[in-house]
């Protein structure tokens, strides 16, 4: 829409385009206008700002979806493996032991 017909529209009509275009409806006819010509959709058939918005949430979906496999990928090549753990585990089973058998000369004494 251009401004010159936008100009030619009386208050009421103004009101109930943007009304339909889910815009606030207050203000004077000037600031109808303007707000109508600024959240104009552009030619391809799409508002710019979200076509803009859409394009930031793309690329912030992306990345969190590089940070998600990075994540879990370490997590698959994590510092801790299987025999590290059987090591700890057979370490402390010889700990206890030891303490049980000092324990036991201790109390026949």
């Amino acid at each position: 829409m251009e401004r010159d017909s936008l100009e030619l529209m009386t208050v009421a009509q103004l009101k109930k385009l943007l009304a339909e275009h889910s815009l606030p409806v207050s203000g004077r006819k000037a600031e109808l206008i303007d707000r109508l010509i600024e959240n104009q959709e552009d030619p391809r058939g799409g508002n710019s700002d979200k076509e803009e918005e859409i394009g930031i949430l793309e690329s912030r979906q992306d990345t969190a979806a590089e940070v998600i496999e990075t994540v879990v990928s370490d997590i698959g090549d994590g510092p801790v493996t299987p025999e590290e753990s059987d090591v700890t585990f057979q370490t402390m089973m010889l700990i206890g032991a030891v303490v049980l058998a000092l324990g036991l000369v201790i109390l026949s004494l």
